[in-house]
């Protein structure tokens, strides 16, 4: 890693490092490691920033809603450190294009999973560098630059059928369809059970107590699928052989 990635890597951050070797361990993935055996890659560190990440929020939680309960400060805390909301944030300060790859591994730049681990590898590495206090001031901060610092308990809901929507559009393509399959329970209980289709071809169900629910539910193991590294496009190609056959 050059000097001046390091420089701009820490004008993003707004944090400069004493350790600049714990910098560059943050930005090494395992396969480049693999291959320049002396450089240590981020793994170790990402479990680390894991642990500091979820003290911070939930810290963080606990002073800004006294009234709030237990239950609604996890539903928040979950949200915030959910793997979608973390590689967001990577996105936003496009902080994967300095992540150190093996050449034959550059298609994985991009992978959801990966933008997660590389932001918890960066907690960690400023937290080994500059205590507690170091490590929660830039996760505070980078929440609050991104938008996902909740402020109010009631925004802190993945909106997920948007986001499979987007993806649709950009290939071109017209959102999919969201069917009724069943409605069960009592109408003040009732459990609704729905399925995603594109041009009639099932792609996942899933239930919740509103159709909305179901749809939200619908979507996200679609894109749970494709944050796993499946293509969309592949996705679609799997589901129609299934149909077919």
């Amino acid at each position: 890693m050059k000097q001046h990635e390091i420089e701009e890597i820490e004008k993003k951050l707004n944090y400069h490092f004493q350790n600049q070797e714990l910098l560059k361990q943050a930005f090494t993935h395992r396969s480049c490691a693999n291959t320049h055996k002396k450089i240590p890659h981020n793994e170790r560190l990402e479990f680390l920033g894991d642990s500091v990440l979820g003290f911070v929020v939930a810290e963080d939680l606990y002073r800004r809603f006294p009234d709030k309960s237990e239950g609604i400060l996890s539903k928040i805390k979950a949200y915030m450190v959910h793997s979608d909301v973390l590689a967001r944030i990577t996105e936003t300060l496009a902080l994967h294009k300095f992540l150190l790859l093996e050449e034959g591994d550059q298609k994985i730049r991009n992978n959801r999973k990966l933008k997660e681990n590389l932001l918890e590898a960066v907690i960690g590495a400023v937290y080994l560098d500059g205590g507690i206090a170091a490590a929660g001031e830039l996760i505070l901060s980078l929440f609050d630059r991104t938008g996902y610092r909740i402020t109010d308990p009631k925004d802190a809901v993945f909106d997920y059928k948007t986001k499979l929507q987007e993806m649709f559009q950009s290939m071109g393509m017209q959102p999919p369809d969201y069917v009724l399959l069943e409605r069960r329970g009592p109408v003040h209980n009732a459990v609704f059970v729905t399925e995603i289709r594109v041009n009639g071809v099932p792609l996942a169900r899933g239930e919740g107590r509103s159709k909305k629910e179901a749809h939200q539910n619908c979507a996200a193991k679609v894109l749970a699928r494709t944050d796993s590294g499946t293509p969309l496009s592949k996705l679609l190609h799997e589901a129609d052989s299934r149909f077919s056959s």
